[in-house]
């Protein structure tokens, strides 16, 4: 049952129920923000009732108890935008303030659980072998992404530059974001990142490559995202959902090692080669802690 149906069920019932259920009813009704956020005996001691009161409400509606209740108040409130990070942050403490550590952890990694096995979907797995083909042809990537997302940019532009020297990170360093996207056109491909609410400079970067001729492969969260509203993008779909202030970026992040993986098993020997290389060179600098055995001096 979702939260629309949950609250007309409670609408529908309310002339019905006992004195005490409707006091609580009313608070959940006025309050839904209230029923996600605080456990059973906070919610309560808000609708001044006893607790017993909020259990008996729950099976009148039709749940099993309290925490089948708060489902869908907690899937619309995480659906919400979060309207400033102070709001978010108060939300957090809310709910962690008072002990509830496990639950909070708890919920973060089953979201991103769900996030990993909505990627197993055909559709998502056909659009990262799209994406890859795409990279796979051409002449320079360019690897956007801001603010949050930069990790995942700088991450795919790490890795890459490893075994191929193609790749470009348009990080914006020192006010130069305009200046990296330099010279992308026909051939090139801008692999952008970003989700909502979405970068200007990205959205700007994705813009300015489709004027110029270049291909664009976006990793974002909504097939309406401003970074993936043309028909000549490929779009990878991820989930972002997190009890956490941010919007979690570990999905996006295991979709461009799924991308730099199969860059490398498609580079053949020119990427071998380019690896040797490479470990020539981190070696020759030293880059790598190694435990060598000391010498005793004598």
């Amino acid at each position: 049952m979702n939260f629309e149906d949950t609250i007309a069920r409670l609408e529908g019932a309310f002339e019905h129920l006992s004195p005490q259920l409707k006091q609580a009813a009313r608070y959940v009704v006025d309050n839904p923000d209230d029923v996600a956020l605080y456990s059973m005996r906070q919610l309560a001691a808000h609708a001044d009732v006893h607790p017993s009161t909020m259990v008996r409400l729950a099976r009148e509606m039709g749940f099993e108890g309290h925490a089948q209740f708060q489902e869908p108040f907690q899937v619309r409130l995480r659906s919400k935008p979060k309207v400033s990070y102070v709001g978010g942050a108060r939300d957090l403490q809310a709910r962690g303030g008072n002990g509830n550590t496990q639950s909070l952890i708890s919920e973060m990694f089953q979201m991103e659980c769900d996030a990993f096995q909505s990627l197993y979907q055909q559709d998502n797995l056909a659009d990262i072998k799209k994406a890859a083909d795409v990279l796979c042809g051409a002449r320079n990537i360019f690897a956007v992404g801001a603010r949050s997302m930069y990790p995942v940019a700088f991450y795919f532009h790490y890795a890459c530059r490893m075994f191929t020297n193609n790749v470009h990170l348009v990080g914006g360093h020192g006010g130069t974001f305009a200046d990296q996207l330099r010279g992308v056109g026909k051939g090139d491909v801008v692999l952008a990142t970003s989700f909502s609410p979405y970068s200007r400079n990205t959205v700007r970067a994705v813009n300015y490559a489709l004027e110029h001729g270049a291909q664009i492969v976006a990793v974002t969260d909504s097939s309406v995202s401003p970074i993936a509203r043309q028909k000549e993008t490929v779009t990878v779909l991820v989930g972002n959902e997190s009890p956490s202030l941010f919007h979690s970026i570990v999905p996006a992040m295991a979709v461009i090692e799924a991308l730099v993986m199969l860059l490398i098993a498609r580079g053949g020997a020119q990427a071998l080669t380019a690896l040797e290389h490479s470990e020539e060179q981190l070696n020759g600098f030293d880059a790598y802690w190694l435990d060598k055995p000391t010498r005793t001096r004598r």
